[in-house]
């Protein structure tokens, strides 16, 4: 009976450490679910940030297709296209800003990218921060 009641306290203590480490310290890719963010949002200086790095060539970033770069509206389609993508992983990072690393499925950006990194300010308010194609990162082949 001693030896059962032992086996009974490590197994309780063992799930309770191991339930405790699924929330990690928020550096570990998560699956996302829906709701869990406000809405990205692209504002003003987020499209100027956007288009002066990932819309211009002579940037020496990754660049995005033209129909992602015309105006606010377009940066922000992407931002949506990125943000509810269903093959994706979703990353706090520790100045907890969220990162999304999304598989589009279709090429994105100049390079042939078909995946997306989006960072937003944070989950309560969505402002975009960057985002930009990217060809590893996502789940699955981003070429």
């Amino acid at each position: 009976m001693k030896n059962t009641s032992r086996l009974a306290i490590v197994c309780v203590f063992s799930m309770a450490v191991l339930a405790g480490c699924q929330g990690g310290l928020g550096s570990k890719p998560e699956a996302t679910q829906v709701g869990v963010d406000a809405q990205c949002v692209v504002t003003a200086s987020g499209y100027q940030h956007i288009f002066a790095r990932h819309c211009t060539a002579t940037s020496g970033a990754s660049q995005l297709l033209p129909q992602y770069c015309g105006n606010a509206a377009a940066a922000q389609n992407f931002c949506r296209m990125v943000q509810n993508a269903p093959n994706q992983t979703r990353t706090v990072q520790p100045d907890n800003r969220i990162r999304y690393d999304s598989n589009l499925n279709q090429v994105v950006g100049t390079a042939g990218e078909k995946c997306g990194r989006l960072i937003i300010e944070s989950a309560a308010n969505g402002t975009t921060v960057t985002e930009f194609p990217e060809l590893a990162g996502a789940p699955g082949s981003c070429s």
